[in-house]
């Protein structure tokens, strides 16, 4: 887990702890079972890996892996998504797609 990372956003965004917590959680799922930002993975083996880190998670509910995180109404559900997108950027380069340029005179 980047705690480097972690701390860098949750104060960047200003998370409440709910939000931070939640952030910290999914550090931790990725930790414990990196297949998840694979394309081609076994989700029985992810389920079967996390449910032992989180206890209370029963099933994915989907064909894929799927996590639920329980908040309060108003707790800034929004802000907290940016937060997992820059976590996912910064933490996890390797899983975001690299866009492709080229020069007008190469197509």
């Amino acid at each position: 887990m980047n705690t480097r990372v972690l701390h860098a956003i949750t104060g960047r965004l200003s998370l409440r702890p709910p939000q931070a917590e939640s952030l910290t959680r999914l550090a931790k799922a990725l930790e414990a079972a990196p297949e998840l930002l694979r394309h081609e993975r076994d989700v029985s083996v992810i389920l079967s890996i996390l449910r032992a880190e989180f206890g209370a998670l029963e099933d994915f509910e989907r064909e894929f892996p799927s996590l639920c995180f329980a908040l309060a109404t108003g707790v800034g559900k929004t802000r907290l998504m940016g937060a997992f997108i820059a976590y996912l950027h910064l933490a996890h380069p390797s899983s975001t797609p690299k866009p492709e340029f080229r020069r007008n005179s190469d197509q």
